[in-house]
């Protein structure tokens, strides 16, 4: 009996440790765009779709593709590419679309390729200010080191300020 009720408190030890630990990271879903590792919050990731039949709006600005119809829901579409280097992404099989969800509105954006999730330690994240030279300084709330990556995790209320601005 002692044993067994031994090996329960520590049970019970390790899980409360592992839920603490939980507390510490910070789980993003990891994507490149032009070979760049990018990430977003991942309790703010809806979905990720393949690639779909994308309607072109007139006098929007150049880095939204369009729209979307996902399940009655009309969505606009964000060329991340387009909007940090100015040239338009190419659509191959590996692209993909995630889907955001931010002050229930979904957006979608368009990347090379999504990566994985992973779990960032808090401590391993650097909230950014506003002294960096990258041409999307605005839209980076901070960078994490996950193995040999650096990763930009971007600021999905900036990408959206950004899209409301050009309806």
């Amino acid at each position: 009996m002692d044993q067994e009720t031994l090996l329960t408190s520590l049970a019970e030890k390790t899980k409360m440790e592992q839920e603490s630990d939980l507390g510490d990271l910070e789980q993003f879903l990891t994507f490149t765009i032009d070979k760049e590792f990018f990430g977003i919050r991942l309790l703010l990731v809806h979905e990720i779709l393949k690639p779909v039949l994308i309607t072109r709006i007139p006098n929007v600005d150049d880095y939204i593709l369009g729209v979307i119809n996902l399940r009655g829901e009309i969505i606009p579409i964000v060329d991340l590419k387009k909007r940090f280097h100015g040239a338009d992404s190419e659509i191959f099989p590996i692209s993909r679309i995630i889907v955001i969800m931010l002050d229930e509105k979904r957006i979608g954006v368009l990347v090379d390729e999504v990566k994985q999730v992973v779990k960032i330690q808090k401590d391993f994240i650097s909230y950014t200010t506003d002294d960096l030279s990258l041409n999307y300084s605005k839209m980076v709330e901070s960078v994490s080191r996950y193995e040999d990556h650096l990763i930009l995790n971007l600021d999905l209320e900036q990408i959206v300020d950004f899209v409301s601005s050009a309806k």
